[in-house]
């Protein structure tokens, strides 16, 4: 095994679990980014410096989802060029981005999204006041790679929404690793994150992954997040 190529999950542009993954393998992994409307659209290169967007094929936007005014961070806009049968025109695809539009290292003039795919512009979590997508917290999470799994659980206690992560940890000195990744959640995310230890086993997945569940959100839906989905499930 020489070379990865992942889809569909953001992981590949999650620096920590790009790590993991290249580490498991021994072989290097690239991101692959598209849409079922829209086609494929975006590719790493070897300079590994982000996902570049294919505007030999593509019309590229990027715009404040609140303003729909240009921006250089917010959702990603495409007008494919030549795809027959299912052309679109300004097709909003919900992601959101931080683009780059400087030459690469690796020679390209194609834009660029640093991180990848950020996450869903309507998976974004709001907890008191922080803009927090489940992406930005499976980086933290797999910085330690003593843990397993992971799931995200956000909740009202006493009117105030609070953000807890239950992980599952291998290894000796397992309350050591859920203090230390508080303090990194806490540092990171400039919030306090509550960090408990699973009782027992995390739910694994060969599909989409469901981490993330927002308690506070009384609709029984599923959204594709970076590294996650986020269920909206009571329990």
């Amino acid at each position: 095994m020489r070379k990865i190529i992942v889809a569909g999950e953001p992981g590949g542009s999650i620096p920590e679990t790009k790590a993991r993954i290249e580490e498991a393998w021994s072989a290097n992994l690239f991101d692959h980014t598209g849409g079922t409307e829209i086609g494929a659209h975006g590719m790493t290169c070897q300079g590994q410096c982000g996902v570049h967007l294919n505007e030999g094929e593509f019309l590229i936007e990027v715009i404040n989802p609140s303003t729909l005014k240009s921006a250089d961070e917010g959702e990603l806009v495409l007008t494919n060029l030549g795809r027959i049968g299912s052309p679109v025109l300004r097709y909003r695809t919900g992601d959101h981005v931080r683009m780059n539009r400087n030459v690469c290292k690796c020679g390209r003039t194609f834009a660029r999204m640093e991180g990848g795919i950020i996450g869903r512009i309507d998976q974004m979590l709001i907890v008191r006041g922080v803009n927090i997508f489940p992406s930005s917290l499976e980086s933290i999470v797999r910085s330690f790679p003593c843990v397993q799994e992971f799931r995200v659980i956000v909740e009202k206690v006493n009117a105030m929404d609070e953000l807890r992560i239950i992980v599952e940890v291998a290894g000796e000195n397992p309350a050591d690793v859920v203090k230390a990744i508080g303090r990194e959640a806490a540092h990171r995310l400039g919030l306090r994150v509550g960090v408990e230890l699973a009782a027992q086993p995390l739910p694994r997945f060969e599909m989409k992954a469901s981490r993330v569940t927002d308690k506070r959100i009384g609709l029984a839906q599923a959204h594709f997040a970076q590294g996650a989905v986020i269920s909206n499930k009571m329990e």
